[in-house]
């Protein structure tokens, strides 16, 4: 009789997905306690499984036990880099950006896992349930070093269990007050280079600001531009800004100096909420103000 070669476990990791991006997004959900459940899911095993099964599609290659290991090992150690690359795009990282990019993550592996198993001799590719509960090395005469290595690996399983079941909670519920402003100034091209540092007195030099509010709130900014300690003209809403968490706020702001000289500091100054007192960012450019 031919096995079947439907990938069932393949098919759960999908239909997972599936429905934690169901259970996340809606509405009379994601705001209650209820959440943790399916963000802990897709965070803690679902694609770190998928990577798994792409990584060793044969079904003797590793244990079950080694398979559960390494499922939630590579989630907890792909779901931080997920998350740093989206610092570094327009999105940034909050909870929808996380989840969409780490469903489409596993969602890739998944189907990577699939043509690698699709691609193996008839009752070489790993399934569920048969190749599951196989020990690698069980047919070894050496049994005691078979139970052995099956003891290292549930205790291994246990121990990766617990470490990602405390860095998932944490990283979905981090404690009040860790909120913080990302404040950053690019150039005109949107890159960290060429700044506007050289410019004729009364030519107009451009940046682009941009301010990430990850406070846990909506917060009100109040931000300011000096050139050798002199406000410079910003419009009203480049001026006074509202953002909400998790929101990003970006403008090319351009600049007119009026006096010339060399190594002058060109600060800009964001403060929050009502405080004036003292910025809460703060970055600076010096630049020469040539005369004509």
């Amino acid at each position: 009789m031919v096995k079947s070669r439907v990938p069932w476990d393949i098919l759960g990791i999908v239909a997972g997905v599936l429905l934690t991006n169901m259970l996340v997004f809606n509405p009379f959900i994601n705001t209650t306690e209820l959440r943790i459940l399916p963000a802990i899911l897709i965070v803690l095993f679902l694609p770190g499984y998928a990577m798994t099964a792409a990584l060793f599609p044969r079904k003797d290659e590793i244990s079950g036990a080694e398979r559960i290991a390494f499922s939630i090992g590579l989630s907890v150690a792909l779901v931080p880099f997920i998350g740093y690359g989206l610092l570094y795009t327009s999105w940034g990282m909050n909870t929808d950006s996380l989840v969409i990019s780490i469903s489409i993550v596993t969602l890739v592996m998944c189907a990577v896992a699939f043509f690698r198993r699709r691609r193996l001799p008839q009752g070489d590719a790993f399934s569920i349930p048969g190749s599951f509960f196989r020990l690698s090395g069980s047919s070894s005469p050496e049994g005691k070093r078979s139970r052995l290595e099956t003891a290292l690996a549930l205790l291994l399983l246990i121990s990766v269990f617990m470490s990602a079941i405390t860095v998932a909670y944490v990283t979905i519920n981090p404690r009040q007050g860790e909120g913080f402003t990302e404040f950053y100034i690019l150039g005109p091209d949107g890159m960290s280079d060429r700044y506007p540092v050289s410019l004729n007195r009364g030519d107009s030099g451009e940046v682009i600001v941009g301010v990430m509010n990850q406070e846990e709130e909506t917060v009100d900014y109040r931000l300011a531009v000096l050139l050798d300690g002199n406000p410079l003209p910003l419009q009203t809403e480049e001026e006074n800004i509202r953002i909400e968490n998790n929101e990003r706020w970006e403008r090319t702001l351009s600049f007119t100096p009026e006096i010339s000289g060399n190594d002058m500091k060109l600060q800009f100054l964001l403060y929050k909420d009502a405080d004036l007192s003292e910025p809460y960012r703060e970055l600076y450019l010096w630049i020469d103000v040539n005369e004509n």
